[in-house]
């Protein structure tokens, strides 16, 4: 049986990834993109955030893995309660594997809680960007074994017996909203090291013997563009050319790093091992309009009720945008925008960063749905499916459902003249639903260009917030994968999706999954 080595790089951004390797700084990296296959990695739409490692784990797609954000909203009680990776629906490919009379080795794979028996080692939580269970392990005495040849990681490792959901990377180093020049160095170097430890861990456990399935995941690249991309970004609003000079763009010292780390670990495999190198997806500025999203909702929500309040010459003018069409209200968003901004000039404006003071937003007849922040969520208030349901499900909720898309487009960056929102889709576009999920029923595509701090419609006014905390890049759709193996012919592929992951990589196996909704990938799955 051949022996199948899989790598990943989680949030490691593959447009960069690409560009470093073509300048010769990931030679490990740039080898595989030269001489192995290359897919994209599709991501699920909208959900990719929280969902996108729960769905290549189990095969189920977002809609059916059970989880996607780590705050949700319970339609009985429209209660916003913590989401635990514990209620993920499906098995870990790994484990059907183990089942099977495979051998296993499976470390730091997010969102996972290691501990159930195993044909093999499972490690948890070492060195992960996401924190919910602390380090556990499959045989439990594998944890204090690693602790005590390897240490704790040095950022992902902080505080790792507390069972609580975080981020580990966003405590570390950090004493306000933002870190200083001195505290990312401490970051950075930091996370360099974590970087040597889990590939000496990765590689050390790599030889101990010859595993059908072995699976090791860095979580630093994942921690590094979040709080680096500004360094890196020289469009970004906080770059700084010369702390980023002095840091020598730690989001490229990371990515060096970690291609060092591959290119060890590929040395330790066999010629006739399969090797797969997974970039999970990407990242980018942290721009969007996640945190107005509560009071651009209320507005909306208030405006169906009390209509468009104001008298003279603006209420005059806003009451002519209203009778245009909405394709002609978005085409005056720049001139608007112009007026807005002269407006706003001479105010003093409310912060109304996601909070909305004593308003209750559980009797609006549309919300926010917690979802993270690259893809903004909105739920509707139903009739038979929410608590105290507004809306009758059927005509009426679609009708509302394309009245607010069409409200959202309308919204306008005061500062650009730009359009905040992409698009706005359906989550039924996207994913079959159940009556019960949690899942919102709008996604909201931000325009991810420019910083989101004041907007403007007619219907919302003036909504001020800027977001000023520490993490400077967040996610983006999609990633890369590369493979090199027998019966692997080098080249570009077709994308492989996220759920197709596991039986993938179990059909070259010689095993099969029951219950998921993936399926295996000829061109990665034969294995001649």
């Amino acid at each position: 049986m051949k022996h199948t080595v899989v790598i990943g790089l989680d949030a490691c951004d593959p447009s960069l990834a690409i560009e470093l390797a073509a300048a010769g700084r990931l030679p490990a990296i740039g080898g595989l993109l030269e001489h192995g296959a290359r897919a994209t990695s599709h991501s699920p739409y909208g959900l990719f955030v929280g969902a996108l490692w729960p769905t290549l784990t189990t095969g189920r797609s977002a809609a059916r893995v059970g989880y996607h954000s780590w705050l949700e909203v319970d339609p009985e009680t429209l209660e916003r309660h913590m989401r635990s990776p514990d209620s993920i629906a499906g098995v870990p490919f790994w484990r059907t594997l183990s089942d099977a009379g495979r051998r296993v080795a499976v470390l730091d794979v997010p969102h996972r809680r290691a501990g159930e028996p195993l044909n093999g080692v499972e490690l948890s939580e070492w060195g992960c960007h996401d924190r919910h269970f602390g380090l556990r392990a499959s045989p439990a005495q594998f944890a204090a074994e690693v602790v005590e040849r390897h240490g704790h990681h040095p950022v992902l490792g902080i505080d790792p017996d507390e069972v609580r959901d975080f981020a580990p990377d966003d405590e570390f180093a950090r004493a306000g909203n933002e870190r200083t020049a001195a505290e990312d160095g401490e970051l950075l170097e930091a996370l360099l090291s974590g970087i040597e430890a889990k590939t000496r861990l990765s590689c050390e456990l790599l030889d101990r013997e010859p595993w059908d399935l072995f699976v090791s995941v860095f979580g630093e690249s994942h921690a590094a563009g979040h709080h680096f991309w500004h360094h890196h970004d020289r469009a970004h609003p906080r770059h700084d050319p010369e702390v980023a000079a002095r840091l020598g763009d730690p989001l490229v010292r990371v990515y060096e790093r970690l291609d060092r780390g591959v290119g060890e670990l590929l040395g330790h495999c066999a010629a006739e091992t399969t090797v797969v190198v997974l970039l999970s997806h990407g990242m980018a500025a942290h721009h969007d309009g996640t945190h107005l999203l509560e009071e651009i909702l209320r507005r909306l929500d208030e405006f169906e009720t009390t209509g468009l309040r104001g008298d003279g010459a603006p209420g005059l003018a806003k009451r002519a945008l209203l009778a245009a069409s909405p394709r002609t209200r978005r085409a005056l968003r720049r001139p608007a925008a112009a007026v807005a901004r002269r407006v706003a000039a001479r105010r003093e404006l409310v912060n109304w960063w996601g909070a909305t003071g004593d308003h209750d937003w559980t009797r609006q007849r549309w919300f926010m749905a917690p979802n993270n922040t690259v893809y903004g969520g909105v739920r509707l208030s139903v009739r038979g499916r929410d608590r105290d349901g507004l809306i009758d499900p059927g005509t009426e909720f679609d009708a509302a459902c394309d009245a607010l898309a069409d409200d959202l487009l309308e919204l306008v960056n005061v500062e650009t003249g730009e359009p905040v929102v992409n698009s706005v889709t359906r989550t039924t576009d996207h994913y079959e639903r159940s009556d019960r999920d949690a899942l919102p029923d709008l996604f909201i595509d931000w325009n991810h260009e420019r910083p989101v701090n004041t907007v403007w419609s007619v219907k919302t006014g003036l909504v001020h917030g800027r977001y000023d905390l520490w993490r400077s890049g967040d996610h983006r759709l999609d990633g890369l994968l590369l493979a090199r193996g027998p019966g692997i012919d080098p080249g570009v592929r077709p994308p492989v999706r996220t759920i197709d992951f596991g039986p993938t990589l179990a059909a070259r196996l010689g095993v099969e999954l029951e219950g998921v909704d993936g399926v295996p990938v000829g061109w990665l799955a034969e294995n001649d």
